[in-house]
């Protein structure tokens, strides 16, 4: 049995022309315009390339300064990364080498069965030690 899709709205079909804004795009890094086209970013730009677009549209948007981040998303995780951070020892609040290193010492001492420990988030260039 095979299942239907439902029909697409009206919205879905429609192409929007966004405009006056702040584009966040690796494709063009000062783009103040989109076109949006049946859901999909379509094209990404500027101000005056926009207007070649502005009379072949459905709707065009003034963001009025607004930011907006096409496709904001990160398709993939890095599991890895993602679990150390989730179980190891977070270090972010270490003011030093060596209260660093009292916290791992504390962090092994409640976990003795922890064969590993994963340490994250120093930032030694704040410490005194500067290492």
């Amino acid at each position: 049995m095979s299942e239907s899709m439902p029909p697409a709205s009206p919205a879905e079909h429609r192409t929007v022309l966004l405009r006056g804004g702040e584009v966040h795009s690796p494709a063009d890094p000062f783009a103040t315009a989109m076109v949006v086209e049946r859901g999909h970013v379509a094209w990404v730009g500027s101000e005056g390339a926009a207007d070649a677009f502005a009379a072949g549209v459905d709707e065009v948007v003034d963001l009025e300064g607004a930011l907006v981040t096409p496709a904001f998303v990160d398709a993939h995780v890095h599991t890895t990364a993602t679990g150390f951070a989730l179980t190891g020892l977070d270090l972010s609040a270490a003011a030093s080498l060596d209260e660093a290193a009292r916290l791992i010492r504390a962090h092994a001492a409640a976990r003795p069965e922890d064969r590993i420990l994963i340490g994250h988030g120093w930032d030694a260039s704040r410490w005194p030690e500067r290492r």
